[in-house]
């Protein structure tokens, strides 16, 4: 047998194979140990340099807040007195007078106390327990009062306070504690006492050490110069384990010496530490005050192998070491290098195999490629492909089909011969600055009008993905037909074009209707409330009551058909305030005492005691609204000698409930699923109960603007509760202007001031209402105009205080006076009233950006009209 066919056979090929992998293992795995060491040190380091800045920043905290306190006159005083063992009353006073300052202090930085302390470190007072006296002498420990300086704050180390310490705490139990002590100078600059702020260890030391550990069982402490530990060990459970601390004191660990047992504690038999056991490589080198990084390892307090960086720190008194277990730290090292060395055999194998598996592979990528091609072929998509100049280099049946073209007269043309003749040139800049119009196309859907080959345009969708061939790019498009659904669209647009005039032409159909109702109304009501003003008898008084409330019926039906108009074009709005109940209540009374008496019920109230005091949150005049409503209607549907029963009380979510209860024929369960569509009255059409069906739907979205609740329960026979929940207002009595009006002591009538008043109202009707009843006021003179052009020329001659003013006038209507009146010096200053029948929301806003003073709708409230009078002349007439 040859050499060369021997070294052809694939055993060797492998072994030669295998020999550079493990060659090329070693070196890697090598390279990969020193990249670990390297990256282990950077984080112990970075560590440990985080955990002391952490502690130096808390220390500065809080000996700048020791400082500042020890600095405050009052704690000067207070030293100064007692010392001198003089004036505890005093003393006593100046305590008080600062302790809530300094409790506030505790709160935000979360110290367990401060106490002040004389010169011989005996406590004076502590913001816990007060003054010293014989059941809480404390003295703070000797290493402190040794170590105190004159001039400086001094830090204490933490320590295991005594039981009389504890107690000035008001502790049951030993905690480990520190101070941050700075000295307070009398006025000469000598020092007199010692101010302390006292803390948990804890709350400085563990987010600075437990927030900085690497690995899951690093940790970070500190120790002083003797090798004591000074913080807590993460590891408590453990040295309990071991015998180094007592469970029944497991904070004992601060009196702990970091030395070596020289075995492993926690997985060996239970040995107590020789007292003389050398302190572990860190704790050594850190009494010496030095610094170091050890990645060899060491074993730790617990026997532990671990590795470790630590730093001794003047400022703080103290040596911060972090420390992390070797078998963790390199873990991810032997597992690396156990994944190498199944990656290198996987390699030699797949290696052996692989042109097997190539052949393979290629022979199935071929087959999927036709797969696709046959696909592309079929699908009812089109599909189109060009290169990086525009060119279509491949075309599916589907393009063809679509545009009407041979594949052969596609191929090598210009994509844009498919697109609207319009789009061509655009397209072509896009595709000569690619670059820059590629975020703009690429993988986005784009609807476009395409060309097929006889000229028809048509809608398309277009979506674009590059594809890259060596040092080429193509495109490839996907093309759809959109036109069923672009005429769906259309047609849409067109319905939605159509609700909208269709929503245009009601609000226009109830705008109008509301004008053209009001002005009779107006005259109506207006002439049946002068009627009953007049002497009587009680036929007549009765029908004139009857055409009055006959015209309030009618009024109130407009206001809730625009109303509901308002609601469902989402044009109504609130102003909430606080509202108080029971005046609100009681005015309501009453507006049903009609209602009530013909079918002789009576109103029972269930208030709580405090009902005087109760405000809520709300629209005042909606609110009334909407209990009014619901006291009608259980007026309206109960039973004869039945009783009405208003209830209020408080919900457990800081609201008031308001109910109106009825013992009348209850809500049939059926029915009450139609019973807030507008319209339903529920059949209750033929009843002879007057009604629309809507003003529950009114109330329960106006509540519902007021961000409160609206419901109901009912039982056939038994009665229905109507309820509303609104949220309870904080004010009270006191805190609200008093609504009543004090007016002044009326004046002998040939002393009145006497008002003129200009009335500009084309309507006769309306015009000789408005004449009578200003007939009833001897203090108003009435000067009236059927137009605006006589209006102006009267309010010229006469400059009356206040104008009256329709607004849909014959000629200049009521906006093109009012601007005429602005425009003169004469009558700029006119407090004008504007008195129409349009009562949109619009026409109102309308009005007051014009320039009008007021806006008042017909029919007129003629107490209204007197108020606004009043109120424009800032003054009662």
């Amino acid at each position: 047998m040859s050499k060369s066919k021997w070294l052809s056979k694939p055993v060797v090929v492998a072994i030669v194979i295998l020999l550079v992998a493990v060659i090329t293992a070693t070196v890697a795995a090598s390279h990969l140990f020193s990249l670990i060491q390297e990256d282990v040190t950077t984080r112990l380091n970075t560590a440990l340099t985080t955990s002391i800045n952490r502690v130096k920043q808390s220390y500065t905290n809080h000996q700048r807040n020791s400082l500042y306190w020890a600095e405050n006159t009052v704690i000067q005083q207070i030293s100064l007195l007692a010392n001198k063992q003089d004036n505890k009353v005093m003393q006593q006073d100046l305590y008080r007078l600062v302790d809530g300052n300094i409790k506030a202090i505790l709160s935000n930085e979360g110290y367990l106390d401060y106490k002040l302390f004389s010169t011989h470190g005996d406590m004076i007072l502590s913001g816990v327990s007060g003054f010293a006296n014989e059941d809480n002498k404390v003295r703070l420990p000797l290493n402190i009062r040794t170590d105190l300086p004159t001039n400086t704050v001094y830090t204490s180390h933490p320590f295991m306070p005594s039981s009389s310490w504890q107690k000035t705490l008001g502790q049951n139990y030993p905690t480990p504690t520190m101070l941050f002590i700075a000295p307070v100078h009398d006025w000469a600059g000598k020092t007199v006492a010692f101010f302390a702020f006292e803390i948990d260890p804890d709350k400085i030391f563990n987010p600075a050490f437990h927030e900085n550990q690497v690995g899951q069982t690093g940790q970070a402490y500190a120790i002083d110069e003797h090798g004591r530990m000074l913080t807590q060990s993460k590891f408590t459970k453990q040295l309990i384990q071991a015998g180094l601390i007592d469970a029944a004191h497991p904070l004992s660990e601060l009196a702990l010496e970091v030395r070596d047992p020289g075995v492993n504690l926690l997985s060996s038999e239970k040995k107590p530490v020789a007292a003389n056991a050398p302190l572990t490589l860190m704790a050594k080198s850190l009494t010496q005050h030095q610094t170091g990084v050890s990645l060899k390892g060491y074993r730790d307090y617990r026997g532990a192998k671990v590795i470790g960086s630590w730093r001794w720190d003047d400022h703080l008194n103290m040596g911060i070491v972090t420390e992390t277990e070797v078998a963790e730290v390199y873990k991810l090292y032997r597992s690396l290098l156990f994944s190498v060395v199944i990656s290198i055999v996987f390699v030699i194998f797949m290696t052996a195999f692989g042109t097997y598996f190539y052949r393979r592979s290629t022979q199935q990528r071929i087959a999927s490629l036709q797969q696709r091609d046959a696909i592309i072929k079929q699908t009812d998509d089109g599909f189109v492909t060009i290169d990086d100049v525009g060119k279509i280099t491949m075309v599916n049946p589907a393009v063809c089909l679509l545009f009407g073209y041979q594949e052969a007269e596609l191929i090598g043309q210009p994509v844009s011969i498919l697109i609207d003749k319009n789009e061509r040139h655009k397209h072509d800049s896009y595709l000569k600055h690619a670059n820059i119009h590629e975020p703009k196309i690429i993988h986005r859907t784009r609807s476009l009008s395409a060309t097929r080959k006889d000229g028809t345009e048509f809608p398309i969708e277009l979506n674009i993905s590059p594809m890259q061939f060596g040092h080429r790019k193509f495109y490839i498009g996907v093309i759809r037909d959109i036109s069923e659904r672009h005429q769906y669209q259309q047609e849409l647009i067109k319905a939605m074009q159509q609700a909208k005039h269709a929503n245009e032409a009601k609000s226009e159909f109830l705008a109008k209707m509301s004008h053209e109702l009001r002005t009779p109304l107006n005259a109506i009501i207006g002439f049946s409330q002068l009627l009953q003003l007049d002497d009587l008898n009680e036929d007549q008084r009765e029908s004139v009551s009857m055409i009055e409330n006959s015209g309030n019926h009618l009024l109130s039906l407009i206001n809730d058909i625009l109303d509901l108009s308002r609601i469902e074009s989402g044009h109504m709005s609130v102003s909430v305030e606080d509202v108080q109940l029971k005046p609100l209540i009681d005015d309501l009374i009453p507006f049903i005492q009609t209602q009530i008496q013909s079918l002789n019920l009576h109103i029972e109230e269930s208030y709580p005691a405090n009902i005087s005091s109760l405000f809520v949150k709300a629209d005042h005049i909606k609110l009334k609204q909407v209990l009014l409503n619901l006291l009608s209607n259980a007026a309206k549907y109960n039973k004869p000698n039945g009783k009405i029963k208003i209830i209020i009380s408080s919900t457990y979510k800081s609201s008031l409930r308001i109910a109106i209860q009825d013992t009348g024929y209850g809500i049939d369960e059926k029915l009450q699923r139609r019973l807030f569509e507008p319209f339903d009255r529920l059949d209750k059409d033929n009843s002879g109960i007057q009604g629309t069906g809507i003003g529950l739907v009114i109330s329960r979205e106006l509540i519902k603007l007021m961000n409160g609740r609206f419901g109901f329960e009912s039982e056939q026979d038994k009665g229905a509760t109507f309820w509303i929940e609104l949220q309870r207002s904080k004010a009270t009595n006191g805190s609200l202007l008093s609504s009543e009006h004090h007016e002044p002591e009326q004046m002998e009538d040939d002393s009145k001031e006497h008002v003129k008043i200009l009335c500009i109202e084309d309507n006769p009707t309306n015009l000789n209402l408005i004449k009578r009843v200003f007939r009833q006021y001897i203090q108003f003179d009435l000067i009236a105009a059927s137009d605006a052009e006589t209006g102006l020329a009267l309010a010229r001659q006469y400059e009356p205080e206040v104008i009256l003013m329709d607004i849909n006038l014959p000629g200049m209507n009521g906006f093109e006076a009012l601007e005429a009146l602005k425009r003169s010096a004469i009558t700029r200053d006119i407090k004008t009233i504007a008195l129409s029948a349009n009562a949109m929301p619009q026409d109102i806003d309308k009005g007051l950006k014009a320039g009008f003073d007021y806006y008042l709708t017909k029919p007129v409230n003629f107490e209204l009209l007197i108020e606004t009078i009043n109120r424009a002349l800032e003054r009662p007439i």
